[in-house]
């Protein structure tokens, strides 16, 4: 895999190696993202509920940490973009109100397309804005059908990227006609480490200005991390079946949105079986009573 960074706008461009082409699926944690922000954002509101501030007073201190952590980043195109995304996927999360979220996203798109015209030909903005529409519209949802003996952090770690790559799936294809069957669970898997690497290596930079000795620790653990992440990607990478062809073209888009809204029926249906038996027991009764409303033919009758 080889991965190349524009020096203005921080974009990860994928290229595939070929023997490596599965790795793709860890691509965008190599970049800042929606995901990034929503943890610094999310850290900030728990630190504020420990603290004990109000709501007004936690969403300032959350929004002024999230504008350091731009600033940390560096205030490009993408960081900015990515900054907004996260706050509207995490206020769907944290919410649970898909209306006013799906508005939250669709004033938020509109704003950046009004500051810059040019993000509408960019790959990347279409890509966070579908990978958040998919949270706002699916994840909360998917997570409830999941049984509640399931922890909810459990839940949410599967729905959250099962519901963005639902959405950003067609546009993958389209970009590269590959559909890798392992991606979702090496997301699942991954997930759990993306939160102290970005949560440590941000930490690990105002200690590194300050305490320079200090700074070791957080480094320590988010490199650990971030060393398991490229573990885990070489292993699913080395997967039989790892890459597999897709069709390409408006061909290749239909089928994977197609697929997509097959996924949403495939796991409802596996999380409710009741429901589907009850579905499934109400269509035949239907069919038996529309073929047994059928006329009988008429006999013929001959003259005796």
């Amino acid at each position: 895999m080889h991965l190349q960074y524009g020096q203005q706008t921080r974009e990860c461009r994928w290229q595939p190696s070929p023997d490596n082409t599965n790795i793709r699926d860890f691509t965008h944690l190599t970049a800042v993202s929606g995901a990034n922000c929503s943890l610094v954002l999310g850290g900030f509101i728990l630190l504020a509920r420990c603290l004990r501030l109000t709501r007004p007073l936690a969403g300032a201190f959350a929004a002024c940490g999230l504008m350091a952590f731009v600033v940390l980043a560096g205030p490009d195109p993408s960081v900015l973009r990515a900054a907004v995304m996260g706050t509207v996927g995490l206020a769907a999360l944290a919410g649970g109100l898909r209306g006013r979220s799906l508005t939250f996203l669709c004033l938020a798109t509109i704003i950046l397309l009004l500051l810059d015209p040019g993000m509408a030909a960019n790959v990347g903005f279409l890509l966070s804005v579908l990978a958040t529409l998919g949270i706002v519209l699916l994840a909360t949802r998917i997570a409830s059908w999941i049984p509640s003996m399931v922890p909810r952090w459990l839940a949410a770690g599967v729905a959250v990227p099962l519901s963005a790559q639902l959405l950003c799936g067609p546009v993958i294809v389209a970009l590269q006609p590959q559909f890798t069957p392992y991606a979702l669970i090496a997301n699942v898997v991954a997930g759990p480490l993306i939160a102290p690497i970005t949560i440590f290596g941000t930490i690990a930079v105002p200690i590194a200005a300050v305490f320079p000795w200090l700074a070791g620790v957080p480094v320590s653990v988010a490199g650990a991390c971030a060393g398991g992440v490229a573990g885990l990607a070489r292993f699913f990478a080395h997967l039989p079946g790892a890459a597999l062809p897709w069709a390409e073209g408006p061909a290749g888009i239909t089928s994977m949105v197609a697929f997509s809204m097959m996924t949403v029926l495939l796991v409802w249906g596996s999380l409710h079986p009741v429901r589907v038996w009850t579905v499934i027991v109400g269509l035949h009764r239907v069919l038996v009573r529309l073929l047994g409303r059928r006329p009988a033919p008429r006999r013929r009758q001959f003259p005796h």
